[in-house]
C-alpha cells in the first residue's frame, strides 16, 4: 500500500519543486476563480439586468444614478434583522417605474414606512443575508423562512400593529374570528404588548342547565348544533351517541336548581295564547335588536348579539324561559341581556309567544332512558377530556388552564414540531389553514373540533395567527403601535347598579368600557337636553329610521329615570366646553334662514340627515327633525366645527366650516323641534 501511494504521489508531484509549483497553481485558480463566482453571480445578473430595462427610458439617467451598486444591506439592530433584499429589488422607490410589474423591479405600493427603517423581512419575511433568490425566498436545508405569499402578507403589519388597523381588513377579521369563535377561550394567545386575548362570544353558563332544556334538546344540539340554528358558534367535536348520551347525563346531574330566593313568576304558561299580543310586545321591546329569527322566506332576520329564537320553543322550558324573562341576571350574572321589568302579564305574553316558535323533527328520534351512575361518571370524563369547562360555566368543574397549545408565537412554529398529513404542502401557512379547516385530519385523537368557517376566515385566521411570531413578541417597545385595552371603568351608586341591571354596556360605551351598538355615551350629559332624555328612556324613540336595532323599552319607573338623568346629566360632561355657552338668544331668525340655506346648498346636509322627511332622502345619519328639543346649542356648534374630537370615528365628515357657518346652521339646526310622534306630518310646534 505504501508503495502505491508513494507512486501515485510521484505521478503527480513528481519531487518537491514540482510539487511546490502544482500546489500553487491550484492556489491560483482557487483565488481567481472568486472573482469569477462574483461577478457571474445572481444578484450582480439582476441588476445589470435593470439597467438594461431603464436604458432608452426619458429618466434613464436619473434612474442609474440612483441605482444601487454591489450588495446592498439594510440593518436593523432593534430586530436583529440584517436585509439585503434592495440588492436585487433595485427599484423598489421609483415611482416614475410603476408601469413595470416585472420581478424583481416592480416598485413597492405606498406605505406610511420608510425602507431603511425597516427592511423587507420585517413585512414579508425570507432570509434577509441571502443573495440568491433560492435562498433568499424558499425554504432550504439552512433555513426555514420562506417569503410570505401576497395572501397572508397582512400578518407582516400584524407584528407592531396590535389594534385594527385601516387597511389590513384579513388581519382584523381574523383577531375579530380568534376571539368570536372562542378559539382563545382553549388556546392562549398573548398579544406582543402582554395583553391576553379574550373571547368575545357568549358561550352561556351550563350551571343550572337542567332548569333551561332537556336531555333530549341537549343530546341535538351537541349532535348537531348547526341543526338547530346555522348560525351557531358552538363547534361539532364529532362525538358518538354513547359520548353524548353520558356527557348530557353529567350535565342534567351536575345541574344546581335556580336561586331559591330568585322571584318566581306567577303567571302559568300557555294562558296568554294571543299570540298577536306577543308579536307586538316582541317588536315593541326590540328583540330583534339583539336576536334574529327565520321568516316564512327561510331568511334571518334580526340583530347577532344574542341567540337565534326560530326555535327557542323546542329548546327553552316555559318555567325557565318566564324566570328567565323576568331578569335574566338571576339566572346568569353575566349575560348581555338586560332585565327588563316586565310585568307578569308581559312574561306570559312573551313566554307563550316564544314557545310557540318549535321545531318537531329535531327531537323526534332521540330517545333517552334513565341515566346509570356509569354514564354519569363517563360523562364527567368526557366533558374534562374535551374541555368543555373553558367556554361554558359548570357546576363543581373549574376551567381549565394551558388545556390547548399556546398560540402567542405561532407564526414562528418550528418545522420539526408540526407532522404534516401527507397531502399539505410543508409550509407554516398551510398547516394552519389545514389545521382549522379540518383540525381531526392530523389524527383522531386529537380534541380540536371541527368548526364551520368559510375558506375566506380560515384565510383570516391564519393571517392573523401568521402575526403571532418571536419577533413580535420580542421587538422594542418603541416600535410596537399600542392596542386598544378596554377600561374597566364603572359607574357609581345607585344609577351604576341601573345601569348594570340594564346592560347599558352591551350597546352603548362611556370612558372607554362598552359595546360600540350604539353611541358612545361619554359626553352625552354635554349633548343632549334634560326633558329629551328624560323622555327618551321612559319611551326611546327611533333617532335612525333605517336601522332594525333599536333603543328597548325597559319600563323604568320615574324614580328610576330621575336616578338616571340626573347622573348621565351631571357626570357625562366634556371639559372642552361649556354647555350652556350658547343661549338660545343669540341664535336668531335670520341665522336659521341663513343656515337652511347651507343645509341645504353648500354644505348638501341633506344627502345624509332628514328635516323634511316629504322631502329629503338621507338615511344614513340620524333623522334631525327634532334636533332642536333632542341636543344644545353649544354641542351641535362645537360638533359641526370637528365631530371627530367629540366622538372619535364618528361617520360625520369635517367639513372645515367656518364659525358663521356653523353657527348659522346651528341656529337652523336648533329650530327643528317636530315630536317624533308629529314627524310624519310634519307639524312644528311654535
Amino acid at each position: 500500500m505504501r508503495q502505491k501511494i508513494s507512486s501515485l504521489w510521484h505521478t503527480l508531484f513528481g519531487d518537491p519543486g514540482r510539487a511546490f509549483g502544482v500546489v500553487s497553481l491550484m492556489l491560483l485558480v482557487l483565488l481567481a476563480s472568486v472573482p469569477a463566482k462574483n461577478h457571474f453571480s445572481e444578484w450582480r445578473h439582476y441588476q445589470n439586468q435593470y439597467q438594461r430595462l431603464v436604458r432608452g427610458r426619458a429618466e434613464a439617467v436619473t434612474l442609474e444614478k440612483h441605482m444601487p451598486q454591489g450588495i446592498q444591506q439594510i440593518w436593523i439592530p432593534e430586530q436583529g434583522v440584517v436585509d439585503r433584499c434592495t440588492t436585487c429589488h433595485v427599484a423598489l422607490k421609483e415611482t416614475s417605474l410603476r408601469d413595470i410589474q416585472e420581478q424583481p423591479f416592480r416598485t413597492h405600493p405606498p406605505i406610511p414606512h420608510n425602507l431603511s427603517e425597516f427592511g423587507c423581512v420585517t413585512c414579508h419575511r425570507g432570509q434577509g443575508p441571502a443573495t440568491t433568490v433560492e435562498e433568499a425566498h424558499h425554504t432550504t436545508l439552512a433555513w426555514e423562512q420562506p417569503i410570505l405569499s401576497a395572501r397572508y402578507v397582512e400578518s407582516g403589519c400584524g407584528q407592531c400593529h396590535l389594534n385594527h388597523l385601516t387597511g389590513t381588513p384579513k388581519l382584523n377579521e381574523g383577531r375579530h374570528l380568534l376571539a368570536r369563535e372562542g378559539c382563545v377561550r382553549c388556546h392562549m394567545l398573548t398579544m406582543a404588548d402582554g395583553v391576553v386575548m379574550q373571547g368575545a362570544d357568549d358561550p352561556p353558563s351550563l350551571v343550572h342547565i337542567a332548569d333551561k332544556t332537556t336531555r333530549e334538546w341537549m343530546f341535538a344540539w351537541i349532535k348537531d348544533p348547526q341543526r338547530y340554528s346555522s348560525t351557531a358558534t358552538m363547534p361539532n367535536f364529532g362525538l358518538s351517541d354513547d359520548d353524548v348520551r353520558d356527557i348530557t347525563a353529567f350535565l342534567v346531574a351536575q345541574s344546581a336548581p335556580l336561586q331559591p330566593n330568585a322571584p318566581k313568576s306567577t303567571a302559568t304558561p300557555g294562558t296568554a295564547t294571543d299570540l298577536q299580543a306577543g308579536t307586538s310586545l316582541y317588536g315593541e321591546s326590540f328583540c330583534a335588536s339583539c336576536h334574529a329569527t327565520q321568516n316564512a322566506a327561510g331568511n334571518k332576520v334580526g340583530g347577532d348579539l344574542g341567540p337565534e329564537l326560530t326555535k327557542i320553543g323546542t329548546k327553552a322550558k316555559p318555567e325557565w324561559l318566564q324566570a328567565w324573562l323576568r331578569n335574566p341576571g338571576d339566572y346568569d350574572p353575566d349575560t348581555k341581556m338586560p332585565h327588563y321589568r316586565f310585568d307578569d302579564k308581559q312574561v306570559a305574553t312573551l313566554t307563550a309567544f316564544l314557545m310557540a316558535k318549535k321545531d318537531d323533527d329535531l327531537l323526534a328520534n332521540v330517545h333517552l332512558p334513565n341515566a346509570t351512575p356509569e354514564q354519569v361518571k363517563h360523562g364527567r370524563a368526557l366533558v374534562f377530556e374535551y374541555g368543555c369547562a373553558s367556554c361554558h360555566g359548570i357546576n363543581g368543574i373549574k376551567k381549565p388552564e394551558n388545556f390547548a397549545p399556546d398560540l402567542s408565537r405561532e407564526g414562528s412554529k418550528p418545522f420539526a414540531q408540526i407532522a404534516f398529513p401527507a397531502d399539505v404542502p410543508h409550509t407554516l401557512p398551510d398547516f394552519i389553514v389545514a389545521k382549522v379547516r379540518k383540525p381531526r385530519a392530523f389524527g383522531p385523537s386529537l380534541k380540536m373540533p371541527q368548526f364551520t368557517l368559510t375558506e375566506q376566515q380560515i384565510d383570516a385566521i391564519t393571517t392573523a395567527l401568521m402575526a403571532q411570531t418571536d419577533r413580535a413578541q420580542t421587538q422594542p417597545v418603541n416600535m410596537r403601535v399600542a392596542g386598544y385595552h378596554e377600561s374597566k371603568y364603572q359607574p357609581a351608586g345607585k344609577a351604576g347598579q341601573l345601569m348594570n341591571d340594564l346592560r347599558c354596556f352591551s350597546c352603548h360605551a362611556i370612558n372607554g368600557h362598552g359595546g360600540d351598538m350604539a353611541p358612545d355615551l361619554t359626553w352625552e350629559g354635554t349633548s343632549v337636553q334634560r326633558k329629551w332624555l328624560a323622555d327618551f328612556l321612559k319611551n326611546p324613540e327611533t333617532l335612525r329610521p333605517t336601522l332594525i336595532r333599536r333603543m328597548p323599552k325597559f319600563n323604568l319607573s320615574d324614580t328610576e329615570i330621575n336616578i338616571l338623568t340626573d347622573y348621565i346629566m351631571t357626570v357625562y360632561q366634556t371639559p372642552a366646553f361649556d354647555r350652556d355657552e350658547i343661549p338660545a338668544a343669540a341664535l336668531t331668525p335670520a341665522m336659521a334662514e341663513q343656515g337652511r340655506e347651507l343645509f341645504y346648498g353648500k354644505y348638501a346636509c341633506q344627502s345624509c340627515h332628514i328635516v323634511d322627511s316629504k322631502a329629503d332622502k338621507g338615511y344614513i345619519g340620524p333623522a334631525l327633525w327634532s334636533v332642536g328639543t333632542r341636543l344644545n346649542a353649544a354641542w351641535v356648534y362645537h360638533w359641526l366645527k370637528d365631530p371627530q374630537s367629540l366622538r372619535a370615528g364618528s361617520l360625520e365628515p369635517d367639513q372645515h366650516m367656518t364659525d358663521v357657518d356653523a353657527r348659522a346652521l346651528t341656529a337652523f339646526l336648533m329650530s327643528q323641534k317636530l315630536s317624533q310622534k308629529s314627524s310624519g306630518k310634519q307639524v312644528a310646534k311654535k
